[in-house]
């Protein structure tokens, strides 16, 4: 099932799943508390990211602010199982918890997951998902924890402590950090690296990059699922074939389970001039993607793993996902609306992506 499949499907049953969740039975029975005290010392605390492709690498700096409010405590980060080879990959994160998506809150699975979740006995909980990842807050609220933070809901009282968003518009970084800088948390200055170290990336190239030759130029191209409107497979494989037309240049085709289809067809087409990698590889995926001059993605994980790292990336996004996702400021990065690309010639290919 598709990730807007599931979405729409989630967004159809969300009231019957909070029916069941028996949150408006025990909301009204919790204890007075004092946030002050709340926040001086927790010793457990759980953080549940953005469930969303990205949320994870635009939450690590949040993340990595709460780490140094609270250098003592110890950080378990909740994730999607498809995010997992990304947390695990955090080094100041003390244990992963993974979960998959439910449209109603039961089964095997999920009690598995609230299991280990209340095992914990965590202090504080901060959840940094969107009013439509319901999910996300369900395991926040369910997890047990004494104090759980996050954005206001429309009848979702999932949070004891609710920080009103934004009512506008805005990059995501700056969402996500309303819900720290509300509570006086302050923001990092470093920021979270993503990078392997110099001969780690160099024994990776060296063992994927096939064939590689002298001079060779790589640039990537991501078909992992993503959100929103995007261009069709046609399309993705049309800018594929048209990047090895250019001068000693492969291109690197990075995909997800669901999207392995479309991957396997960009190779078929191309042969020895496509090299196939499965996401599921953090370090792998960085020391690739620094072998590469660009990356084309769509609104994935990927696309912004890359702008993180400071890479040349250009992006396919849906009209209304813009001002959201793309960040304002940053320097080497372009996108396009994906109902543009869908329609647009070999012509108009070759002037966006032929070598400057």
């Amino acid at each position: 099932m598709s990730i807007q499949a599931l979405n729409f499907l989630q967004r159809l049953v969300n009231p019957l799943a909070f029916h069941l969740s028996s949150v408006r039975r025990s909301s009204d029975s919790q204890a007075v508390f004092s946030l002050v005290d709340a926040l001086e010392a927790p010793t457990q605390i759980l953080i549940v990211p953005d469930s969303r492709s990205g949320g994870l690498f635009l939450g690590a700096s949040q993340f990595w602010a709460i780490r140094n409010r609270y250098p003592e405590a110890r950080l378990c980060l909740l994730v999607h199982t498809h995010k997992e080879y990304i947390a695990r990959e955090i080094p100041f994160i003390d244990e992963v918890i993974v979960y998959e998506d439910f449209l109603l809150p039961v089964g095997g699975r999920l009690r598995e997951a609230l299991r280990q979740l209340r095992e914990k006995r965590f202090d504080l909980a901060f959840c940094f998902s969107d009013e439509t990842s319901f999910c996300p807050a369900y395991l926040c609220y369910k997890s047990g924890s004494r104090i759980r933070i996050g954005f206001q809901r429309k009848d979702f009282p999932f949070f004891n402590i609710r920080i009103v968003p934004r009512p506008e518009p805005c990059y995501e970084l700056q969402r996500l950090s309303l819900l720290l800088r509300t509570l006086g948390i302050p923001q990092v200055k470093e920021r979270v690296s993503w990078s392997i170290s110099e001969e780690g990336a160099q024994k990776i190239q060296n063992r994927f990059l096939v064939g590689r030759k002298k001079h060779e130029r790589f640039v990537a191209l991501d078909v992992s699922s993503s959100l929103g409107d995007r261009p069709g497979p046609k399309q993705l494989q049309a800018i594929a074939e048209f990047i090895v037309t250019q001068s000693n240049t492969r291109v690197l085709v990075f995909f997800d389970y669901a999207q392995r289809k479309i991957a396997q067809q960009i190779k078929e087409a191309l042969s020895q001039d496509a090299l196939l990698f499965q996401t599921d590889d953090l370090p792998k995926i960085v020391a690739l993607l620094e072998a590469c001059e660009l990356l084309i993605s769509c609104n994935s994980d990927l696309f912004h793993l890359a702008v993180a790292m400071g890479l040349s990336v250009t992006g396919f996004f849906d009209s209304h996902d813009m001002d959201r996702w793309v960040p304002p400021t940053q320097k080497g990065v372009q996108v396009f609306e994906s109902e543009t690309v869908k329609t647009w010639t070999p012509h108009q290919i070759q002037e966006v992506f032929s070598e400057p």
